[in-house]
């Protein structure tokens, strides 16, 4: 487990915020059980030269106590909804890690308003944070870390989940390889195929099918550009934003999405359920939607934020993929969006556009970029899935039976 353990940290370090030219680092903490792994993440920092080092608690079960004890009136900013660390640290060029965990439906039993209060102070204190966080303009990464609840509604009835859902974790960020940087630099490598392709092919239009009753189809900006893992942050390192990652992506054009779509596994908003959803859109907007659980939560999501009832992501991913080969469940986005074909309302990203670094976020949303205070994915990949993409050779079938069809 330690042996593990310091690979998942280098791993971190040098090769996902891969911050050589950063001269600080903030740690945040779901969950105050992890500081001690966060104190060894800044012990291995300062040897590698990383001296201010900050870890920031913010305890999803602190915040729970709160949520359910003070009137909706009397949520405020306080040291436990505080993000201006994200903001001093993202301000200054620091690298930013967040070690993600959580608990299924620990936010059940909150009023949906209450939710979205603490979400809009809490959105407050992040403001440059959440401008430049899709930029990329400093290094930035999620890696997830295990806890019993969570482990014990991965693997029901089993006295072993904690150490399933730790061991599962370290195999799907391949830190049971003997050397998982040189693993994932290969990976990468592998993707860049797929990558290459949908790049050379000139995307305009997707039409998505599967039996669950989706039926969509989604516009792509002419020249947008797909990205994978391997992202350069603002000062060309190049990082990885999310480990695991397993998806390609790009943003389409929000104004241009007509259809229905139904969400393959559960989506979990601010630690809340939404299940057995579906959305539906006309002219790129949420026109009705449903959920068998968590409907108002769904429709606070999308009517709260802004242009949060449209699409900012469009991302490829595998069925035949190693997250959803384990047949698992996670409940957890980080993970579950990279075993599935997923979109995301909300933000998009600039970089996928051509010459964004020449145009204006004005002129960028005329060529079609969703611009919001929120992103958020969620999960449509079936085994079944087609999608017919509308390409500078015509009609292809780029993805069959969920898989590549390159």
């Amino acid at each position: 487990m330690e042996e593990l353990e310091r690979k998942y940290i280098d791993l971190i370090l040098k090769r996902c915020l891969n911050f050589e030219q950063s001269k600080s680092l903030m740690i945040n903490c779901d969950f105050k059980e992890h500081v001690e792994f966060a104190l060894k993440v800044k012990e291995r920092a300062n040897e590698l030269g990383i001296l201010d080092v900050c870890i920031n608690v913010n305890d999803l079960d602190d915040i729970h106590e709160y949520l359910k004890n003070t009137d909706i009136e009397d949520i405020v900013v306080n040291p436990l909804i505080d993000r201006s660390n994200w903001d001093k640290y993202a301000i200054k060029g620091g690298a930013i890690l967040f070690l993600s965990s959580t608990v299924p439906g620990l936010m059940d039993d909150i009023e949906e308003e209450k939710i979205t209060k603490w979400v809009k102070e809490r959105e407050k204190t992040t403001r440059y944070y959440r401008k430049n966080v899709s930029k990329y303009t400093f290094p930035w990464t999620i890696a997830a870390l295990p806890n019993e609840r969570w482990a014990n509604i991965v693997f029901k009835n089993d006295t072993n989940a904690y150490q399933k859902l730790y061991l599962t974790i370290m195999k799907m960020c391949m830190i049971d390889r003997e050397n998982p940087i040189e693993e994932w630099n290969k990976y990468i490598k592998e993707n860049n195929y797929y990558k290459d392709i949908l790049n050379s092919l000139n995307i305009t239009k997707m039409h998505y099918t599967n039996s669950l009753g989706t039926d969509l189809n989604i516009e792509i900006p002419s020249n947008n550009t797909w990205i994978n893992l391997d992202k350069p942050d603002a000062l060309g390192n190049q990082m990885i934003a999310n480990m695991p990652s397993y998806e390609i992506f790009t943003s389409p054009d929000y104004r241009k999405t007509n259809g229905i779509v139904y969400a393959s596994k559960p989506l979990y908003y601010n630690d809340t359920c939404i299940n057995d959803f579906y959305l539906e859109f006309k002219d790129g907007k949420i026109v009705s939607c449903y959920a068998k659980e968590g409907q108002k939560l769904l429709e606070k999501m999308i009517s709260t934020h802004e242009n949060a009832s449209y699409l900012g992501e469009v991302a490829l991913v595998p069925y035949n993929s190693p997250i959803s080969n384990t047949g698992l469940v996670f409940n957890e986005t980080l993970f579950d969006e990279n075993a599935s074909c997923h979109l995301a309302l909300g933000d998009g990203f600039m970089k996928c556009f051509a010459d964004h670094d020449k145009l204006t976020e004005e002129e960028l949303k005329e060529k079609g970029l969703n611009v919001s205070n929120m992103h958020v994915d969620f999960m449509i990949g079936t085994g079944d899935l087609k999608i017919e993409a509308q390409t500078n050779k015509g009609k292809i079938l780029i993805f069959k039976n969920g898989n590549f069809n390159l």
